[in-house]
Parts: C-alpha cells; sequence; structure tokens
C-alpha cells in the first residue's frame, strides 16, 4: 500500500439474529481448519458480509469427527 492510502472505518451491518447465528458458526469452523486467521492490529480489516452462494466452500465433518474443508458442486 502506498503511505498516503488512509484507512477507512466500515461499521458493521445489523444482521438478522437467526443470520448471526449462521455466521458465527461459520467463523468459528473457519477458523479451527485453518482457512481464516483473526486479525486484531490492522486499520485494513472488513466487516463481515453475508452474500449467500450456491457453490463454495463447505466445512464437513469426517468418520474420525474432524472439520475439513470441501468443494460444494452444484449443477
Amino acid at each position: 500500500m502506498e503511505d498516503y492510502h488512509k484507512p477507512s472505518v466500515e461499521h458493521q451491518k445489523k444482521l438478522n439474529p437467526n443470520v448471526q447465528d449462521g455466521v458465527k458458526k461459520e467463523i468459528l469452523k473457519l477458523l479451527k481448519v485453518d482457512i481464516i486467521y483473526p486479525i486484531s492490529d490492522s486499520n485494513w480489516v472488513s466487516p463481515v458480509h453475508v452474500v449467500p452462494k450456491k457453490g463454495g466452500m463447505a466445512i464437513v465433518k469426517n468418520k474420525n469427527n474432524e472439520l475439513i474443508p470441501t468443494r460444494t458442486v452444484m449443477g
């Protein structure tokens, strides 16, 4: 990033409680399998934006009850 760029502050939008619970569960799953990681010291972090998709990455449990990231195929 160039030195003259300044971070902008984006406030989190309110989520439906059911959606909020689902987002929290998904974030915890992604953290557990190291797809994402927490960042606490950056001014360039954005709030969560929920965008439902037809396909993508899903976290599923295997036979050993471990969480595994898996690509979902639709259509």
